[in-house]
């Protein structure tokens, strides 16, 4: 009798060693198989703590194509410590169970950038920032026009609307908050708010030759000139926006605090988000006493002390450019 139970426990164990190997074999064959996807796909994993979320987004996404055992291969992985990280994820083509696992677990999280243009108003980088999908939240606080900093961002899943916004206010602050101690004494102004301002005005009117003309503004400003600029009249009208046509002398008639035609001084905020090089153009201006400028040929300006000269220049310019 006792030679018998000895032969049952003996089969009983070989068996179930049996059933054990060809249970692990099967398993390793089913994670390391690959998956019949023959596209590159971004996955996004948001809650890497549920093993059965991260088993139903590998099957929903055809790496796998049983649920049940799915589950039991992510539990299993996770105790070896591949445990899935939450994040954007790029997963190849013909990919694994164990290879979808090491992806989330490695944490190289898909980057994003967003890049915000210098010159651009704030209305038009609240469009920009909604029209990014892979961007979070809605933009509840407005933003205060020059506050931003242009620049190019890089970011990850999860990133909000705000949090860009919030980086590239910090940007702003912290290049302003450097960048005004170093000021030059040719720079006149009183304030950093000031100095904003102006850079605005600079970035819209020109991309080459800042310097010079950050010191006919100075220069207009000095001698109680108004500014005469015609970027701030655009944004009295579209409010940062694009006017989309020539502006008419109806336009310069406009009454608006902003339109420097009709006020003197500088207008009550910036009328965009200005750049590193127009900033630093205002602090440290180029020395001259030209009061007026008209472009040349798109890279340079001909400056003039006084209005008939200016004039002259003009219908030079014109002249040159009908040849």
């Amino acid at each position: 009798m006792e030679n018998n139970n000895k032969k049952r426990l003996f089969f009983f164990s070989l068996g179930f060693g049996i059933f054990c190997l060809l249970f692990i074999g099967f398993f390793g064959y089913f994670v390391h198989k690959k998956s019949s996807c023959v596209s590159v796909k971004n996955i996004i994993v948001e809650h890497s703590k549920n093993d059965d979320y991260v088993a139903e987004l590998l099957v929903k996404n055809n790496i796998s194509t049983s649920p049940v055992l799915c589950k039991i291969a992510v539990r299993c992985l996770k105790y070896c410590g591949l445990e899935a990280r939450i994040g954007e994820y790029q997963l190849p083509q013909h990919l694994s169970i164990i290879d979808a696992i090491r992806i989330f677990a490695s944490g190289n999280v898909v980057m994003h950038k967003i890049t915000i243009p210098e010159g651009l108003a704030v209305v038009r980088i609240i469009k920009l920032l909604n029209d990014n999908e892979f961007l979070l939240g809605e933009i509840e606080n407005i933003p205060e026009e020059g506050s931003l900093m242009p620049a190019t961002y890089f970011f990850q899943y999860p990133t909000t609307r705000r949090q860009i916004i919030s980086l590239a206010q910090k940007y702003m602050t912290q290049f302003v908050e450097r960048e005004w101690p170093r000021r030059s004494s040719a720079c006149p102004l009183s304030t950093p708010r000031e100095a904003i301002i102006l850079a605005s005005i600079v970035e819209k009117e020109t991309s080459c030759e800042r310097e010079k003309i950050a010191r006919v503004f100075f220069n207009r400003l000095e001698k109680k000139m108004r500014l005469q600029s015609c970027p701030t009249v655009i944004y009295s009208i579209m409010c940062g926006k694009s006017l989309g046509r020539k502006l008419t002398l109806d336009d310069l008639k406009i009454k608006s605090p902003y339109n420097t035609y009709r006020n003197s001084g500088l207008p009550p905020t910036p009328i965009t988000n200005p750049g590193r090089e127009s900033i630093i153009a205002v602090l440290h201006p180029e020395m001259h006493d030209a009061l007026f400028f008209v472009l040349q040929d798109g890279k340079k300006h001909a400056f003039s002390k006084t209005y008939e000269e200016h004039l002259r220049k003009k219908k030079e310019i014109q002249i040159h450019s009908t040849r």
